[in-house]
C-alpha cells in the first residue's frame, strides 16, 4: 500500500512532535502493509516556500537515516498539504511542494464556511500552472454536506479527491462516513490515505484500519484507492 497523505515528519506541523515519534509511526506503517509513505506537512506561508522546503528536506534526510539504522525499509517521499487561500495568486513556483516532484499537489481548504467562487479560482490557478490538485478529505468540509452540488463544480475540473480512512471507519461521525463512502462508490474519490498525525489516535496502521471498513467497500475499491491510483500519482502518470 501507498499512503499519500501523512503528518509523520517530526517537528514541522501538528503531526509527529519528535524524530522518535516519527520512527514509531514509520515502523507501524511498514508493519501494517504500507511500503511507501508520502510526507505531507501542512503548508501555509506562500512567502517562505524556500525556507519550508529546505527544513522539510533536511528533516526527511534525518528520518531516512534513522529508519536505515532501525532497519525499517519504508520508502519515504516528499510532498506538502497546501492550505489554499488568495495568497496563492502571488506565490512563486510551487514545484517543490508537489508529491514526489510530480504534477500532483495535495491541497486542503478551510473546514468552516468559504466562498465557492474563491475555491474554484484557487483550483483554476493551480491548473493553469500545470498542477493537478488532489483535494484532501472532502468529506470533512461541512459546506459540501449543506450543498453536495459543489462537489460537481469541483469535479468539472481535472481534480482528484482523497478521503481519509478514519472517515470511512466512522471516526469523524456518520455524515463524513456516508459522504466518503458515496464518493468512493461513485468513483468521485479514487484515493484513500491515513492523514496520520500521531502513533495512537490518528495512526499509520493501515491494515488495522482496513478491518474496520464497511462491508460496502470491495477489495477492488480498496486496491484502487490505496495501491493503483497512488502509484500513478507518485510516478506522475495520467489518471484523469
Amino acid at each position: 500500500m501507498i499512503d499519500i497523505h501523512s503528518h509523520v515528519l517530526y517537528g514541522i506541523d501538528d503531526g509527529a512532535q519528535d524524530i522518535e515519534e516519527s520512527i514509531e509511526m514509520c515502523h507501524d506503517a511498514y508493519k501494517n502493509g504500507c511500503k511507501t509513505l508520502v510526507l505531507t506537512p501542512h503548508f501555509f506561508d506562500f512567502k517562505h516556500i524556500h525556507g519550508f522546503v529546505k527544513e522539510r528536506n533536511h528533516r526527511i534526510e534525518n528520518l531516512k537515516i534513522a529508519l536505515e539504522e532501525e532497519s525499517i525499509p519504508l520508502k519515504l517521499l516528499h510532498g506538502a498539504e497546501l492550505f489554499l487561500s488568495d495568497k496563492i495568486f502571488t506565490a512563486g513556483s510551487l514545484d517543490d511542494l508537489t508529491i514526489n516532484d510530480s504534477r500532483y499537489m495535495l491541497c486542503e481548504m478551510p473546514l468552516g464556511p468559504f466562498k465557492t467562487d474563491h475555491v474554484l479560482m484557487w483550483f483554476d490557478e493551480l491548473l493553469d500552472r500545470g498542477y493537478t490538485p488532489i483535494l484532501a478529505h472532502p468529506e470533512r468540509y461541512y459546506v459540501f454536506h449543506e450543498d453536495y452540488s459543489l462537489i460537481d463544480e469541483i469535479l468539472d475540473r481535472p481534480i482528484l479527491l482523497q478521503v481519509n480512512i478514519d472517515s470511512l471507519r466512522g471516526k469523524n461521525g456518520p455524515g463524513p462516513q456516508k459522504m466518503a463512502l458515496d464518493m468512493i462508490n461513485r468513483k468521485f474519490a479514487t484515493l484513500i490515505a491515513s492523514d496520520a498525525h500521531d502513533p495512537v489516535f490518528r495512526h499509520t496502521r493501515l491494515n488495522e484500519k482496513l478491518d474496520d471498513l464497511p462491508d460496502e467497500l470491495s477489495a477492488d475499491d480498496i486496491r484502487l484507492c490505496l495501491e493503483k491510483t497512488p502509484l500513478k500519482v507518485i510516478n506522475n502518470q495520467d489518471i484523469l
